[in-house]
């Protein structure tokens, strides 16, 4: 019994981990990282038409 409850908690923490991970991408990191594309494509874009 000792055992089950042993793999028990380590695969609620380890669900825990993962849904903490997705979240925080899907919440956090995602949006800035696109903000941040978005912001470099723009410059690029802005550099090229200033060598033409």
């Amino acid at each position: 019994m000792f055992w089950l409850k042993l793999v028990a908690v380590a695969v609620l923490i380890t669900v825990g981990i993962f849904v903490i991970a997705f979240l925080e991408e899907k919440l956090v990191s995602g949006p800035r990282r696109r903000e941040l594309q978005a912001k470099a494509r723009e410059k690029l874009a802005g550099n090229k038409r200033k060598e033409q």
